[in-house]
């Protein structure tokens, strides 16, 4: 979101820098190591998305800021940290994959990895050039924990570091054991403390991890809904997944979560959506963000049901795609009821289909509002 003053602003600072990079241009062939490089950013660079802002490339590094009051969830960095590497990771595979070049610039690609710095405080917008840029003791704090000892202290190279100032605004301190906690202490800054998570241990795992999504071809409940919402698909997977938002649009008096990892919504969560005296438990089941989550209602008799909400990015906006799945069970009670079930459910859903449909784009419309200064959302 483009700042209107040069006032002091409070955000987010993510700074992806790719390491290795000085002994890989200067151990390869220029042409060869250029076209690689350009390749990683140019995956890196799309991947960041409102609310976060592309500051600009320095050198090896990718800069990028969110104002504290357009980040809408307290995870959404920790989310977007792994799924920026995972991005990288990604990329980076699959070079490898598709090469046969044996020159020296694609024989040392391995040796690139991605580190990613988290830092939050104040910051002023200034005009260098023309150009708009931050400026402020935390954008240069940011800056200098990417020369830091983690790899002397844990042998990872490739990790986020997260400054406890950070934790602390995302309200995640707690998520972390004392043990991951280090510190750096830089020159007329003074101690910062921070916490470490491994990427390549999030990459692993998310390659593990099976995944659970609604084909368009399965038998679904009722036809995928297409619902084109002006916001990034980041913002788009806010508004189907934080409770209140939630709520909202699928009309429930309120959702509480249970099951959360120290408030971190992860597969395992579970939604219980308040319908006045009727609860219903939905627990997620594969959590994407910005690009899809699944979630199961679990019913009784051994019954359940999938939905699947997957964003596509679309021009300056997102296609949300809902996909109910039928109920099944594994009970032969459950078995013989599914049908049953499934005509009441539809009897649910399908009536509500319009209204559902109309209050995502109202949430989505207020939240651009709000975003561009004009009104709060209500």
């Amino acid at each position: 979101m483009a700042p209107q003053d040069s006032g002091i602003k409070t955000a987010f600072f993510v700074i992806a820098d790719i390491s290795g990079y000085t002994k890989f241009m200067a151990e390869t062939p220029i042409e060869h190591a250029k076209g690689i490089l350009e390749a990683l950013f140019g995956e890196l660079v799309p991947a960041i998305r409102s609310p976060l802002e592309v500051s600009g490339l320095q050198g090896d590094a990718v800069f990028a800021y969110a104002f504290e009051s357009d980040v809408m969830t307290k995870q959404f960095i920790l989310d977007f940290s792994e799924q920026l590497y995972c991005v990288f990771a990604r990329a980076k595979e699959k070079m490898l994959l598709n090469t046969s070049c044996p020159c020296d610039a694609c024989a040392n690609l391995d040796e690139l990895e991605l580190k990613i710095v988290v830092h939050h405080g104040e910051c002023v917008i200034q005009d260098t050039g023309g150009r708009q840029e931050l400026a402020g003791q935390d954008v240069i704090t940011a800056f200098r924990l990417l020369k830091n000892s983690v790899k002397d202290n844990t042998g990872m190279n490739a990790y986020t570091l997260i400054s406890c100032k950070a934790l602390k605004a995302m309200d995640l301190v707690d998520y972390f054991d004392e043990t991951e906690f280090f510190s750096e202490d830089i020159e007329h800054i003074g101690e910062v403390e921070y916490v470490v998570r491994d990427m390549r241990a999030a990459w692993a795992r998310r390659r593990q991890t099976k995944r659970t999504f609604v084909e368009p071809r399965d038998d679904l409940l009722i036809d995928e809904w297409m619902v084109p919402l002006p916001v990034s698909p980041e913002v788009a997977f806010t508004i189907m997944t934080r409770p209140d938002l939630r709520a909202e649009w699928i009309g429930a008096d309120k959702v509480d979560m249970l099951n959360t990892n120290k408030g971190k919504i992860e597969p395992g969560t579970l939604y219980h959506c308040y319908h006045g005296d009727d609860v219903f438990p939905f627990e997620v089941v594969d959590w994407n963000p910005g690009e899809y989550v699944t979630g199961r209602y679990n019913m009784p008799m051994g019954m359940s049901m999938l939905e699947t909400i997957e964003m596509a990015e679309m021009g300056a906006g997102t296609m949300v795609k809902l996909r109910y799945a039928k109920v099944t069970s594994k009970k032969l009670m459950g078995k013989l009821m599914s049908s049953t079930v499934n005509k009441k459910i539809r009897g649910v859903i399908l009536p509500d289909k319009e209204n559902r449909i109309n209050k995502m784009t109202a949430l989505s419309r207020q939240i651009v509002t709000s975003a561009e200064g004009v009104a709060q959302p209500s």
